[in-house]
């Protein structure tokens, strides 16, 4: 469990590493501790990193790169890097990774058994930062993008990718979501055994898990995300995970948002790359009573925003789950 705090602490470093290509082959049957693989990229990471993804950008404007995702369904940094997949209008498919064994990534994926992963026109890109970089670098993918923005918005006030990936207020929210915010999430969805299990009822729809996987995954994992998520209380000095979590939010509402003055972080007409990252962490708790306490219940600025980025980035407006079933618009 040592390595547990490098993954929900927002600190293990999982870098931009060299793009590996491989066949997808036979499974392998060793087993490694699940909590470690949530992929959680330190500032210094993101700026410094070597990997270039200038191998996608010949892809062909008229075709989308082909994409096979593998995830945790309740890993915010796949939540982050599902979210720009669906913002772009991609296809992709995906893949549930069992946590206790991780045999869907065995043995193709080298070393790296962290997720997310993606296979993009068959080059494995490790980590949610280095996927959004090489998805974001492919002609296609920008095309669609300014293409978007264009329509959305007036060309005076129109969106760049520049302004989407690099400006300021793009890297500060970014560094906020995958820093701070899912960092904080894991002790409000498992800070008692009774959420942990509950957070990991969502095996209980991965068909390609089997019934014996899906009860132990419920209960083993469940168990070291408690545990993992006391540790990450401990290392941050966190009394109280839901006071923490409201303060955090506070901050978004009122330095991202001007305490709703605007309509996103990126302080224009559209999101930017730090609203699709943010978006994506709250995201990864749908369903949950940390979602419910977070955006619901609390309400204001931040669930406007919440409730715009949703149809923004899924194409649908948000139904609310509150207790007992009841929904709220």
């Amino acid at each position: 469990m040592n390595t547990t705090l490098r993954c929900f602490a927002g600190r293990a470093a999982a870098a931009r590493t060299s793009v590996h290509s491989h066949h997808l082959t036979s499974k392998s049957q060793q087993q490694l501790a699940f909590v470690s693989s949530l992929h959680s990229p330190s500032t210094s990471t993101w700026l410094s990193s070597i990997y270039s993804a200038r191998s996608f950008s010949a892809a062909s404007t008229e075709q989308a790169p082909e994409i096979k995702l593998y995830q945790y369904h309740i890993c915010p940094f796949c939540n982050i890097t599902k979210s720009v997949l669906s913002y772009a209008k991609l296809d992709y498919e995906k893949v549930e990774v069992n946590p206790l064994t991780k045999q869907e990534l065995k043995p193709w994926s080298g070393d790296y058994k962290k997720v997310p992963i993606a296979v993009i026109d068959e080059e494995q890109v490790n980590g949610s930062e280095p996927i959004i970089d090489a998805l974001l670098d492919t002609q296609y993918v920008q095309q669609f993008l300014q293409s978007r923005w264009n329509d959305e918005a007036s060309d005076k006030d129109a969106m760049t990718m520049q302004q989407f990936q690099n400006s300021e207020n793009s890297q500060k929210w970014m560094r906020y979501a995958v820093d701070d915010l899912a960092a904080l999430l894991y002790p409000n969805i498992c800070g008692t055994l009774g959420d942990s299990y509950d957070a990991f009822s969502y095996v209980k729809n991965v068909d390609s898990f089997t019934g014996g996987q899906k009860i132990s995954i419920q209960m083993l994992g469940s168990l070291a995300m408690y545990f993992a998520a006391s540790r990450v209380k401990s290392k941050r000095n966190i009394t109280d995970e839901k006071k923490a979590l409201k303060e955090a939010l506070d901050k978004f509402e009122h330095e991202g948002l001007d305490d709703g003055k605007l309509s996103y972080c990126s302080g224009v007409s559209t999101p930017d790359l730090g609203d699709v990252a943010v978006f994506g962490v709250l995201y990864s708790v749908n369903g949950l009573q940390a979602h419910t306490d977070s955006i619901q219940l609390r309400g204001g600025p931040v669930k406007e925003w919440y409730d715009r980025m949703h149809i923004s980035v899924m194409g649908e407006k948000a139904q609310h789950q509150i207790k007992l079933g009841v929904t709220c618009d």
